[in-house]
């Protein structure tokens, strides 16, 4: 897989390289852009690295700043809203097969 920037909708990119255990994504999202909620059944390790991202996972509602780490557990639904511009680097184990074979329309609108 190659480290390209990929549009998936007018507010979302997203570029990943996966590994035999993990994927490793990074994420630009627009200010008001929301990322539906959803489940999965990897692991998910969020940094944000620029602005301010509104999460909610498992029914708990938070705002996440520059620096900030969110540990998302296996099948647990979430979603994220961009209060501002936001760069986010997500890890996952084991790695994302679905985006792998297109199976992540609830990404692509």
């Amino acid at each position: 897989m190659s480290w390209q920037w990929e549009k998936l909708s007018d507010c979302l990119e997203r570029r990943y390289v996966s590994g035999e255990r993990v994927t490793v994504a990074q994420f630009r999202i627009r200010e008001g852009c929301v990322v539906p909620r959803h489940s999965h059944p990897q692991e998910q390790i969020s940094v944000v690295l620029q602005g301010l991202l509104e999460f909610e996972v498992g029914g708990r509602r938070f705002t996440a700043t520059a620096g900030d780490v969110v540990v998302i557990p296996p099948g647990v639904e979430h979603e994220a809203k961009a209060l501002t511009d936001v760069v986010v680097v997500d890890a996952f184990s084991p790695p994302r097969s679905d985006w792998a074979s297109g199976q992540d329309s609830y990404l692509r609108r």
